[in-house]
């Protein structure tokens, strides 16, 4: 035969045992993986601890070698096959403008003061996106508007109220910065939610945004719904304040101030602290310039964390160190087997923490996650290198160190840029993802024995060949989706069935042309040559066609239009290797003789 005939039958083994090799890992399955990783380890912790049941030198090399020479990427199966989590979750962008106004509080101050321009106080209106901002006598309203307009054009002047007895220029932020801190806020809580995602290892999850400040995530293979809303939902905002001790030494009127308002307030109104803190400064209860926060413990009965009865604190509203003065975050576990979340300050959150530990001993420095106080330690002396740590404040173990994980992970990752609402919570059970893979299994297994059936019946010796190339074919589209370690979802299994559908009818084309060059009684080698020369474009056009719709449809597509979109562009570029290369192959040796005859 021919040296090309040999190069072509070398490519095609390559292909194949490439094709197999890379499947290995979702043929063995995870289960099975997993067990030689944990032989692996079991044999490496045998060797150096010398355990007395010791695994045998050679089989750890052996499953080692085995673990090496496996490829990491494998086929995992999408929410609507394995089951899952699909959640909506609501960003309020509220929250962030409001935290973006509070946030430019101190660098205003300071950017006046190099203007020459002396203010008083400078605080947000409560509850509004707004600065109110007191001036001395020698500044006058033009001057500040000037002021702002030149160095914070994001706002502008509304109004001049009085509060206190003192009179304040009141600036709100302009719809168009309200607008654009919104749109920030959602796309900022998108990233942190995707790094999260991929911190926990969740196999190709699926965030978009759903439109507004609405997200949907998608978690194929979660089924504990709490565990993944603690893990993704946490704001994860880490605040360090320092205790009002003076406030907190009037305690008989602020706990006789906290009993009447639970009787007069609403309950929505007293379990909220922001609304609860803003009640009591109207009251004239705590100091001007303060906040009331409630420390929250976690309800042994519920495992939910709930407001402590009896723990509240009076802090100065003046935020100390926040996370992201946090460089890492880890779980760690005590002298006394209590889990805790160990943290490591970026070198300036560690020269801020060890100057205010150093000014402040003997006084109380409150952990706020989320506004709700953990703790609130004593500081015994100056603290440094830039360590802290944070306790679950539960008895349970498990309940403490899964806290302590979940805490971590979303120190590392980031906080949100405001808090999120869960709206919509839909658990999709496995078993509807078994029974969609049985269904689509019986529907391949019959539409490949219908196309067998025909393709043998039509075509007989040449419809084996078409047979051959599909499973070759099929067996490719599953090697290439695992080594790109893609999911595989409904839409997906409707583009392999379609790219089944697109390999026999490649075959058809090819086939038609070679039995018009038999009938015009050419030999059957030059029939074969001849009808793949001529239906090679005509099957090049119509499947660069498809794979273009393919390409639109991914790349305007989303969920499962890309999935559609990625097994059908896949499908293409393999059926245009098994129906061109490999059946071309296969039918030059069923002709490599001139006097050869070709049942077709």
């Amino acid at each position: 035969m021919p040296g090309t005939w040999w190069t072509r039958v070398v490519v095609i083994i390559a292909t194949m045992i490439a094709g197999i090799y890379m499947l290995l890992p979702t043929l063995i399955g995870e289960s099975a993986a997993d067990q030689l990783r944990a032989q692996a380890q079991e044999a490496s912790a045998a060797s150096t601890g010398g355990s007395a049941d010791s695994t045998d030198p050679d089989e750890e090399v052996e499953e080692g070698f085995l673990l090496s020479i496996l490829p990491e990427a494998r086929l995992s199966l999408g929410l609507d096959l394995q089951g899952g989590i699909d959640m909506t979750l609501e960003v309020k962008t509220d929250e962030a403008v409001n935290s973006s106004v509070k946030r430019d509080i101190a660098p205003l101050r300071t950017s006046a003061e190099d203007q020459g321009l002396l203010l008083g106080d400078v605080r947000r209106q409560r509850g509004e996106p707004a600065l109110m901002i007191e001036v001395t006598p020698e500044v006058s309203l033009g001057e500040l508007t000037g002021f702002m307009d030149n160095r914070y054009s994001n706002y502008a002047y509304e109004n001049t109220q009085t509060h206190d007895g003192k009179e304040y220029y009141t600036f709100r932020v302009t719809d168009e910065h309200y607008t654009y801190t919104s749109t920030r806020a959602v796309e900022q809580a998108l990233e942190t939610l995707r790094n999260r995602i991929d911190e926990t290892g969740v196999k190709e999850p699926a965030i978009v945004l759903k439109g507004g400040n609405r997200i949907n995530i998608q978690l194929p293979g979660i089924d504990d719904p709490k565990t993944a809303i603690n893990a993704i939902g946490t704001a994860a905002v880490l605040e360090f304040l320092l205790v009002d001790e003076e406030a907190m030494e009037q305690a008989g009127d602020i706990e006789r101030a906290l009993l009447d308002a639970e009787r007069e307030l609403a309950p929505e109104v007293f379990l909220d602290d922001v609304l609860l803190t803003d009640h009591l400064l109207d009251l004239g209860i705590i100091p001007d310039k303060t906040i009331l926060m409630w420390e929250y413990v976690v309800d042994p009965d519920s495992g939910e964390k709930v407001r402590s009865p009896e723990r509240y604190f009076v802090l100065k509203d003046e935020v100390i160190l926040t996370g992201d003065d946090i460089n890492d975050a880890s779980t760690s576990v005590n002298q006394y087997n209590e889990p805790y979340t160990a943290l490591e300050f970026k070198p300036r959150g560690a020269n801020i923490f060890s100057d205010i530990t150093g000014e402040n001993v003997g006084r109380r420095f409150a952990i706020v996650l989320d506004k709700k106080v953990t703790s609130a330690p004593v500081i015994r002396e100056r603290i440094g290198g830039g360590r802290a740590s944070i306790e679950s404040g539960t008895g349970d173990y498990q309940q403490a160190l899964q806290d302590a994980q979940i805490l971590a992970l979303v120190l590392r990752t980031g906080a949100l840029p405001a808090p999120v609402e869960i709206g919509e919570i839909r658990t999709v059970g496995a078993s509807l993802g078994a029974d969609a893979v049985a269904s689509g299994k019986r529907a391949t297994a019959v539409g490949f024995s219908f196309v067998l059936f025909f393709m043998v019946l039509i075509y007989r010796s040449a419809g084996m060949v078409s047979v051959v190339a599909l499973l070759c074919n099929v067996l490719l589209v599953f090697s290439l989706l695992a080594s790109f370690g893609a999911t595989l979802t409904l839409p997906g299994i409707a583009g392999i069935a379609l790219t089944i559908g697109m390999a026999v009818d490649c075959n058809i084309i090819i086939y038609e042309r070679i039995r018009e060059e038999l009938r015009l009684g050419k030999n059957a080698r030059y029939a074969v040559g001849t009808g793949f020369n001529n239906a090679f474009r005509a099957v090049l056009d119509a499947n660069i066609t498809t794979f273009i719709a393919g390409v639109v449809l991914y790349t305007y597509g989303t969920g499962p239009i890309k999935g559609f979109a990625v097994t059908l562009m896949i499908g293409i570029m393999t059926t245009l290797f098994t129906g061109i290369f490999l059946s071309r192959t296969l039918m030059d040796w069923m002709t490599r003789n001139n006097s050869a005859r070709l049942s077709i």
